[in-house]
Formats: C-alpha cells, structure tokens, sequence
C-alpha cells in the first residue's frame, strides 16, 4: 500500500493566502517555519478541522479531500493520530484508560493495549492519572495514545513547545527509537528539532511552501549560526 500523504491546497484570509503542495513519506517529515507562517493552518487542513478554498488530501489511496469533485472526509473517518502541543489527557482516567478511550473513540480494538503500554515503557505509569506526570510524560503518553489506533499517519503541531529541553531530549529520542512505517509529520518553528528529526524538511514563509529537501536545508542554517560564533560544524 501506498504510505504516502499528499496534499495541496489554498486558504485564503483578510491578510493573508496559505497555500502549499506537500508529499509527506514513511518517516519524520517537518514543517518548518515562523509563527505566522501557515504551518498550523497545514495541520488543521490535513486534519479536517478546517476547510480549504481549493484542495486535494489523499492519503494511503484514499481522498480525504477533493474540492473539485465535493469530497470531504471528516476528521473522525480520516484514521490519523493527531497530537497537539497541550496533550489533552482526560484528567478522569488514567494512563491506560485515556489510551482504552482514545482507541475505542477511534474504532479500534482495546484488547492490546497492555501489549502498547509495555512495547512503550509506560508499564509504571499506566495506572497514574494525569495530574501525577511530569510534562514530558503526559506528552509520551499523548504520542502513544495517537497510535493506539493503528493510524495511516501521525500528525505533531509543535509538540514540544511546552517542555524544557532536558524533557524535550527525552521525547524526541523516544520517538527516534520508534520504528514508523506511516508518515509522521511534525510542525515546529525550531531547527534544532528539525535537525535532530527530520528526514524531510518544508520549509514555510509568509503563506507558502518556499523550499522542501533533506537535513541539508537545516545544517545550512546551523553552519552560518556556527561560523558567525567562531565554531567549527561537525555535521
């Protein structure tokens, strides 16, 4: 089957026009950008939760969208696993419930759900409510949750925004050691994510899609920060 996720579309608002073609693969693909740049009204188009003025989405051989033909997939249909940058935990269950719920809401079957949590290392935290995790355990928590239900993408918006670095090291070197066959993509406006992730690299500015590439695009970056400090890159 076709793992890849394919979009292009146009929004267009008072002050601005977002638009984009992107062809996300198997692996960690990043969108990178400032604020204010359209990476967040991506997200929200790829997930349903906002309408473009034109767009095509399709995703493992299915058409979300098609703006032309009156296709519209809505979010519930679309089997992604969506994070976001609050973790959004039900603070009335606990870890192993909020994953049971999350996967039944989905339309998944709950009966491995011990089988994640161990595959995850969240045995010790599985009967823990939300109150009792640290930030960077409610986010591995929310990562886990969105691929509870066998997901045809996981989709990030600045996932890491909230945590410090020691904790964002943390969740960023657990979802390095996940193996992905579906694509992940990830919002962020930080290189150092990027870098650190990224096996394809969007780079947004002012609405548009400007460039796209391999880490490449970020080392650029770096090499110049480097340089200017008087630093020698080690790439």
């Amino acid at each position: 089957m076709d793992a890849k996720l394919i979009v292009s579309f146009r929004k267009e608002f008072p002050r601005i026009r977002i638009e984009g073609e992107f062809e996300f693969e198997r692996g960690f693909n990043v969108i990178l950008g400032p604020s204010g740049c359209g990476k967040t009204t991506t997200f929200r188009i790829i997930c349903g939760l906002e309408n473009p003025d034109e767009g095509f989405i399709r995703c493992c051989e299915e058409v979300f969208l098609d703006t032309r033909k009156d296709i519209y997939l809505p979010p519930q249909k679309r089997r992604l696993g969506v994070v976001f940058q609050e973790d959004n935990l039900l603070p009335h269950l606990s870890v192993k419930e909020n994953i049971e719920f999350a996967t039944r809401k989905a339309g998944g079957k709950v009966e491995n759900i011990d089988e994640l949590i161990e595959h995850f290392g969240l045995e010790a935290l599985k009967d823990k409510k939300p109150k009792e995790l640290s930030g960077g355990e409610k986010q591995r928590v929310a990562i886990v949750r969105a691929l509870a239900s066998n997901p045809r993408a996981l989709l990030m918006d600045e996932p890491f925004s909230s945590l410090d670095f020691r904790r964002k090291m943390s969740i960023m070197e657990f979802l390095k050691g996940l193996k992905f066959n579906i694509p992940v993509v990830i919002v962020t406006h930080d290189p150092f994510e990027t870098l650190f992730l990224a096996d394809k690299v969007f780079i947004m500015e002012k609405g548009r899609k400007v460039c796209e590439g391999g880490r490449e695009l970020v080392e650029g970056v770096f090499s110049e920060l480097l340089k200017l400090s008087g630093a020698q890159p080690s790439f």
